[in-house]
C-alpha cells in the first residue's frame, strides 16, 4: 500500500496531462475529440489506441488496456503504482515528503529496489570520473574521442575505478543489500569473495524509455589485457532485457517524433557523437542483433529508419537479416553506409557536422535498392550466384506487409537484375504458398483427422447476460452525465436511481457502481466520472474507463453539410427514461418466464392461485412497459 500521502496522490493525479504522459511513449495524432495512435502495448498496423484529453484516460481498443496517466505508467514501465506516481512527481515538479519516500524505501518491491540500486551505481561513476584520482584517466579518453563535458553530462557518463570491490564497498557502506548488487550484475560473488562486474572501465549507463537506469556499458581503458573484452555489458536481469532496450532512446524519443526519423548505429560512441553533433533522433542496438523489440520501440515514434553503417563489407552482410526485420514491422527504412573503415562516429570527428548531415542526405538510398545493388554486383558473372540472389532478395521482399510498396520494389529489383518482374512475382507467390503450407503441416500432429463439420448452434444469453447489458447502460449514462440536469434540479444520476429504487442489480460489478454512487447521494456529494476513473478498486476502476471510452465520433462533415445530427446529451431526459424502461421491461420479462415455468411446478391449489395472479399482474406490467416503449408484445 502507497505511503504518500493522499493529498500528494490527487495533487499528482490533477497535474498529470494525459496527452504529455502518453506522448512521452508515441506519437499520438489528433481524430475528432481524442488522440490517437498505435498502441504500445501490442503490435498493430492502424491506430486503435485513444486517448481522451478531456477525461484524462486511455483506452486501446485493441487489446483491451485502459486507464489514467498512473496506470498508463504502471502499463508501459511495469512498475508499482508508488513508483508510478514518483515518476510523474518529478515530471511535473511536485515534491513528495521526505519521511514518506524513506518510509517507502524500506518496502520496496524486489524490483523497485533494483532501479535504486542502478541509480546509486550511476551516481556513483559519474562521482569517480570527476572526484576520484583515477577520474582523470577517464576525462582523457572521452576527451581523445571528442566528447564534450556537456554531452558527458548530458548521457551521465562515468568512470569504474581499478579496484576489486569499489563500487560494491560503497553500496553496502550505504546500506544497499548485497543481493541488489548481484541481481543487477554489478557485483560478482565467487567462492565467498565478492568484486566489481566493472573495474578500470569507462561507463555508459542504459536508460529505459522514461529515464531510468537499467543496466550499463562499459569500455577498458588496458590496452594491453588481452584477457579482458574491449566492451563489457550488464548481464540480463529483471529490469534489463537487451532485446527490448535501445541505447540514446530515452534522449532520442522527442526529436525521432518531431522529426519523424530514426537513425540506428551500432555503438555507444556513434550515439553520444551524433547527439553532440546536432543529430539527436539518433538510437543504437548496442552491438547485438536487431530485436523485434527494439524496432517496437522505434515504432512508436516513427515509421521511418535510416540504418548508418561502419564502412565494414562483412559487418554490413552480418546486419542485414535485422533489417529484414524492421521491414517486417511495416517501418520504412533506409541504409548509409560510410568510406571504408570509417564508422558514424569517426566520420563526424573527421569531416564536422555539417558535411556529415549532408554525406547523409546525399547517400541516403532505400534498404531494397541497396541490398538488391549488393547482391548483384557479388553475383555479376555467375549464373547460379545470381539466381540466389535473387530469391534472397524476393525473400526480403515478402517481408514487407503493403502490398503497394511490394509491388514498387519488384519493378526496381526487376531493373538492378536485369530480370522479368514476373519471375518476381511468380517466385514470390511460390515462396507464400509454401510458407502457408508448412504453417498449417506444423500446427496440425501426426496423422490429425479433421472433425466432422457440425452445424454451429445458437446459443442463447442467459437471463444475467441480458440484463448486465441493459445494467451496463443504466451505469454508462450515470457515470457520462451525473451532474447534467434533467428537469427540476435533478440530476442524471439521481433520476435513474430513484426510477430504479424497486430494482435489484444483477451484475455484482454494477452493484458496487451503483452502491458507491447511493452513498454519495447519500451524504450530500455527486459522484463524478474522475472519481470512478481514479478509484483504488482496480475492477471498478477499468470498467468505468470502459464505458467512458468511446471508439466512434460523429464526422465534423454533418456539420460541414450543415446536416444536423443530434447527440446523446441533446436527448439526455428522453435517452435517461428509455434505458429506465428497457431495464425494467427486461426485468418484468424474465419474472414473468419464472414464474410460468414455477406455474408447471406448483400443484398446491393455493399457491397455484397466486402464482396465475402474479403472472396476470406482471403481463400486465409488462404490456404496460412495452407500449411505452413502442414495443409490440406478443400474447
Amino acid at each position: 500500500m502507497s505511503l504518500i500521502p493522499k493529498e500528494t496522490v490527487d495533487q499528482i493525479i490533477a497535474q498529470a496531462d494525459i496527452v504529455e504522459v502518453v506522448g512521452d511513449f508515441v506519437s499520438l495524432k489528433k481524430k475528432g475529440q481524442n488522440m490517437w495512435a498505435c498502441c504500445p502495448f501490442h503490435h498493430e498496423k492502424s491506430p486503435s489506441f485513444s486517448v481522451s484529453p478531456a477525461k484524462g484516460i486511455y483506452k486501446c481498443f485493441g487489446c483491451g488496456k485502459a486507464g489514467n496517466s498512473v496506470q498508463f505508467i504502471m502499463d508501459v514501465e511495469g512498475s508499482s503504482f508508488p513508483e508510478a506516481l514518483k515518476y510523474l512527481a518529478k515530471k511535473y515538479g511536485i515534491d513528495i515528503p521526505e519521511e514518506e519516500t524513506s518510509e517507502y524505501s524500506h518496502e520496496q518491491s524486489e524490483r523497485d529496489s533494483l532501479y535504486i540500486v542502478s541509480e546509486f551505481a550511476n551516481k556513483h561513476f559519474q562521482h569517480n570520473l570527476y572526484n576520484h584520482d583515477e577520474g582523470s584517466i577517464g576525462q582523457s579518453y572521452l576527451k581523445q574521442r571528442g566528447i564534450s563535458g556537456a554531452t558527458i553530462k548530458k548521457f551521465e557518463l562515468g568512470y569504474s575505478v581499478d579496484a576489486w570491490s569499489d563500487l560494491t564497498d560503497a553500496a553496502l557502506k550505504e546500506g544497499y543489500k548485497q543481493k541488489y548488487l548481484e541481481a543487477t550484475g554489478l557485483t560478482i560473488v565467487k567462492e565467498d569473495k565478492r568484486y566489481d562486474r566493472f573495474r578500470a572501465r569507462v561507463m555508459f549507463p542504459i536508460h529505459n524509455v522514461s529515464g531510468r537506469v537499467v543496466g550499463f556499458g562499459a569500455r577498458t581503458l588496458k590496452s594491453n589485457d588481452k584477457k579482458s573484452p574491449k566492451y563489457l555489458n550488464s548481464p540480463e536481469s529483471e529490469i534489463y532485457h537487451k532485446s527490448n532496450v535501445l541505447y540514446g532512446l530515452f534522449q532520442a524519443k522527442q526529436p525521432m517524433r518531431m522529426q519523424d526519423m530514426c537513425y540506428l548505429v551500432e555503438g555507444y560512441l556513434d550515439v553520444i557523437s551524433l547527439h553532440q553533433g546536432g543529430i539527436e533522433n539518433v538510437v543504437s542496438s548496442s552491438g547485438t542483433s536487431l530485436t523485434e523489440g527494439q524496432i517496437k520501440l522505434i515504432a512508436r515514434y516513427t515509421h521511418n529508419v535510416t540504418v548508418l553503417y561502419d564502412g565494414d563489407a562483412a559487418g554490413i552482410k552480418a546486419s542485414l537479416r535485422g533489417i529484414d526485420l524492421i521491414l517486417e514491422q511495416g517501418l520504412n527504412v533506409q541504409v548509409v553506409t560510410f568510406p571504408e573503415g570509417e564508422d558514424p562516429d569517426s566520420y563526424i570527428q573527421k569531416v564536422g557536422d555539417t558535411a556529415f548531415k549532408a554525406y547523409v542526405k546525399e547517400h541516403a538510398q532505400d534498404f531494397i535498392s541497396y541490398k538488391s545493388s549488393l547482391y548483384a554486383e557479388e553475383a555479376k558473372g555467375n549464373p547460379v550466384k545470381k539466381a540466389e540472389a535473387i530469391r534472397e532478395i524476393v525473400t526480403t521482399i515478402s517481408k514487407i506487409p503493403d502490398s503497394i510498396k511490394r509491388s514498387v520494389f519488384f519493378q526496381s529489383t526487376s531493373l538492378i537484375f536485369d530480370i522479368d518482374e514476373q519471375v518476381l512475382i511468380s517466385e514470390y507467390n511460390k515462396m507464400h504458398l509454401q510458407g502457408r503450407q508448412q504453417q498449417q503441416k506444423a500446427s496440425a500432429p501426426d496423422n490429425y483427422t479433421p472433425p466432422p463439420i457440425v452445424p454451429e448452434q445458437e446459443k442463447e444469453d442467459s437471463d444475467a447476460d441480458i440484463l448486465k447489458r441493459y445494467e451496463r447502460e443504466i451505469v454508462r449514462m450515470i457515470l457520462h452525465y451525473p451532474d447534467q440536469i434533467l428537469e427540476e434540479g435533478i440530476t442524471t444520476s439521481q433520476y435513474m436511481l430513484e426510477q430504479l429504487d424497486d430494482i435489484e442489480f444483477v451484475t455484482p460489478l454494477y452493484v458496487q457502481i451503483i452502491n458507491i454512487v447511493k452513498d454519495s447521494l447519500n451524504n450530500g456529494n455527486l459522484p463524478t466520472a474522475q472519481d470512478f476513473i481514479n478509484y483504488p478498486k482496480e475492477e471498478i476502476r477499468m470498467e468505468a474507463i470502459s464505458l467512458l471510452s468511446e471508439p466512434y465520433e460523429l464526422s465534423h462533415n454533418w456539420e460541414t453539410h450543415q446536416v444536423f445530427v443530434p447527440k446523446e446529451t441533446d436527448l439526455l431526459p428522453y435517452g435517461a427514461e428509455r434505458a429506465v424502461l428497457r431495464l425494467k421491461w427486461r426485468n418484468a420479462e424474465i419474472l414473468l418466464k419464472n414464474e410460468r415455468e414455477k406455474l408447471r411446478l406448483v400443484t398446491d391449489p393455493t399457491e397455484v392461485d397466486r402464482v396465475l395472479n402474479m403472472i396476470i399482474a406482471l403481463n400486465n406490467y409488462y404490456s404496460q412497459l412495452g407500449n411505452m416503449l413502442g414495443i409490440v408484445v406478443n400474447r
